[in-house]
């Protein structure tokens, strides 16, 4: 089981879909948090570094490719 310290990102469009992901990631000891949306994520993202992001890469406006992006340290 992981460390229960682990802030995970999950970005995900369908509501039920990013619910029961959630669940069961949270069953397993990750701290979730969620968006449904690129620009919610990234709204996140510059508050917060998290450990994992788990992204649907199709997602209206931003796609997941760029919430990836914006996650990852300047050069």
């Amino acid at each position: 089981m992981p460390d229960s310290s682990k802030h995970l990102l999950l970005i995900e469009d369908e509501a039920s879909l990013r619910e029961a992901i959630a669940e069961q990631l949270a069953d397993h000891g990750y701290e979730v948090d969620q968006a449904d949306t690129g620009e919610a994520a990234v709204a996140r993202l510059a508050d917060f570094a998290y450990d994992i992001i788990i992204t649907d890469l199709r997602l209206p406006g931003i796609d997941g490719s760029a919430v990836v992006e914006a996650a990852l340290p300047l050069p």
